[in-house]
């Protein structure tokens, strides 16, 4: 199978733009870098790493995608860890038609700074607060404030500030459609005698989706007032592993995650250990169609959510369920390793978890603001730790607030509630399945949650205890009855690894079914009428006929796909789109689609 799939080395490495915009945060230790890029390929990066990571990670990742030189440059201030990596960037070839910083007034005197300067001297620009830069195809992104000067006239003094480069930082809000993005630099917001332009600045900025954790979760920073402003639903924070300066802060983690209004929140490292976040791994990738977004980790995991101005279809009693959870993690040290699965049952439409929330049996409770999309089947594993070594191993996309949720060991309840609507509650005593470093896994997720259609999980995972966080219930015998199709991923694709999923295609036993991988859903193709968002392109000629990728749906009614992506590195980070098909194809009638999975978007790593 391997050599059948050498093509793909040269398949993959051509990047295809889709009508989305996508945001790549890097992971640069400590330091920052984000690449944007527009729906049409427009590109932008703000900052590259300190000195050394422009050449060790930025060049690599933007040469794996096929950019070989940059549309838009942007320095959110002058500090070695931010700007480092710019002139290491312009040296190997990438040069970029536009670089927008603050002008040379009080600059830093460092080599860096110096470095920077001259290699971009050509292209420079002084950017002023409201200034707003296209980003092609109904994207931009506009200067929120700069050195103090804010885009709705306020100006903040700086001068006294203890860290006056990191108050002078450029904020950008991105903005496509209904999706909006902060991305700030260093900038300061009180602490440590630093000046407070975030105040200002967030009440000009105004609510967005995604927020970029200011000057890499330090307390000089993310203030009470810009988290009540910006309301994030989703948080990134850029830091180095074992970092010196503590990063991230645990009182930083508490205003972006807090049991009134729990919000996934991503590191692209471990940090130093703190409270209330997940480890993401490394690089974070989220894209967005202007109305939803998808953010995946380099370690994969993944979550899609609704942009906060769009409404999902809120969760019903009995929509969503408690389908695997872990209350007891003794089996290997990891104390903090308590988590908890929620599945949707509703077949009808995707469900949005915004204001849905969990309780425990004493009382203690959080509540999710994000509007999470769930598929009939589909899981969101929360937890009480995101830190590999604490958790037992686990990646879930949501760690929820200190002591806002205790699963009891030997007997205990959890509720899941939207507001005041109770949807389920779970009930255990000793003799329930599952405890001491084993889960518990539901049967039948259309059933009750009666002792009896749990099971004690018999799969190992992470660092030794046993269950299946985040992936389907060995225990699971759903007969979903004509729910859509959909795909598990049960192995993410990275260079020289295996890629494994699991494709779901209830009451289509006996019918025939087919699948393909795609660089893109964009326009797609029509098939004796009906539309099927995912090209027929080279992606699609290489893997069809793939053993497992096409036949006969099984009576299980669940088919395994896998491949064997090539080892080379020239394929890291691109994007591709896995979709399956059911249909029939009798005589006299041709081929009809029956049903068809939604296209999941992954990253080769």
């Amino acid at each position: 199978m391997f050599l059948r799939l050498l093509p793909l080395c040269l398949l993959l490495a051509t990047p295809a733009w889709g009508q989305e915009l996508e945001v790549h945060f890097l992971d640069v230790g400590q330091g920052d870098s984000t690449l944007v890029i527009g729906p049409t390929g427009i590109t932008f990066l703000f900052d590259a790493g300190d000195n050394g990571d422009g050449n060790a990670t930025v060049i690599p990742y933007l040469q794996q995608r096929g950019i070989t030189n940059l549309d838009i440059v942007s320095a959110s201030h002058y500090h070695a860890d931010h700007v480092g990596g710019l002139d290491e960037v312009w040296n190997a070839g990438i040069h970029a038609s536009v670089a927008y910083d603050r002008g040379d007034y009080n600059h830093t005197g460092t080599q860096s700074f110096y470095d920077y300067r001259s290699k971009y001297s050509g292209v420079r620009q002084t950017v002023v607060p409201g200034q707003v830069v296209d980003l092609g195809g109904g994207a931009f992104m506009t200067c929120v404030v700069v050195q103090g000067m804010v885009m709705n006239g306020q100006t903040i003094n700086i001068g006294s500030s203890s860290q006056w480069e990191n108050s002078a930082s450029i904020a950008w809000k991105v903005e496509y459609g209904d999706f909006d993005l902060w991305l700030g630099g260093d900038l300061t917001g009180g602490g440590n005698s630093t000046a407070d332009v975030e105040t200002q600045a967030a009440i000009a900025c105004g609510n967005v989706d995604v927020y970029q954790a200011n000057h890499h979760g330090s307390r000089t920073s993310t203030n009470y007032s810009l988290v009540q402003s910006l309301q994030p639903e989703f948080t990134v924070i850029p830091c180095g592993h074992a970092n010196s300066y503590g990063y991230p802060t645990q009182e930083v983690i508490d205003r972006v995650n807090k049991a009134t209004r729990a919000t996934p929140v991503w590191s692209l490292t471990d940090g130093v250990g703190t409270h209330g976040y997940v480890d993401a791994g490394g690089h974070i990738v989220v894209t967005t169609d202007g109305t939803k977004y998808t953010a995946t980790s380099a370690a994969g995991s993944t979550f899609t959510a609704l942009c906060d101005e769009i409404t999902g279809t809120a969760p019903q009693a009995g929509d969503l369920v408690v389908g695997e959870f872990m209350r007891q993690p003794s089996r290997v040290n990891d104390a903090d390793g308590e988590w908890l699965e929620l599945s949707a049952t509703r077949e009808a439409s995707a469900i949005s978890l915004a204001g849905v929330g969990c309780s425990d049996q004493n009382g203690a409770n959080w509540t999710m603001p994000t509007g999470i999309l769930l598929e009939a089947g589909e899981i969101f594993l929360t937890a009480s730790d995101g830190l590999l070594a604490r958790n037992g191993g686990t990646r879930p996309a949501l760690i929820w607030p200190q002591s806002s949720l205790t699963l009891g060991n030997s007997s205990g309840s959890v509720k899941v509630k939207h507001g005041s609507t109770v949807l389920e509650e779970v009930s255990w005593t000793a003799t329930f399945p599952g405890g001491n470093g084993i889960s518990a896994e539901r049967i039948n997720l259309l059933g009750d949650v009666a002792a009896n259609n749990f099971a004690d999980a018999i799969s190992t995972y992470g660092l030794g205890d046993w269950g299946t966080p985040g992936a389907t219930n060995d225990a699971d015998s759903t007969p979903w009855p004509g729910a859509d199709p959909w795909i598990d991923l049960v192995v993410y694709p990275s260079v020289g690894g295996p890629l494994e999923m699991d494709w779901y295609a209830p009451g289509e036993a006996g019918y025939l079914y087919q699948g393909w991988l795609a660089l893109g859903t964009v326009p797609g193709v029509t098939i004796n009428g009906t539309h099927l968002p995912a090209n027929l392109d080279r992606a699609f000629r290489v893997t069809h006929q793939l053993p497992g990728w096409s036949g006969t749906v099984p009576t299980a009614s669940v088919m395994d796909a896998d491949m064997q992506v090539p080892n080379n590195p020239a394929l890291r980070g691109l994007s591709i789109f896995a979709f399956f098909a059911t249909y029939s194809n009798y005589a006299g009638q041709g081929i009809q689609i029956r049903s068809y999975s939604t296209p999941l978007l992954m990253f080769v790593w």
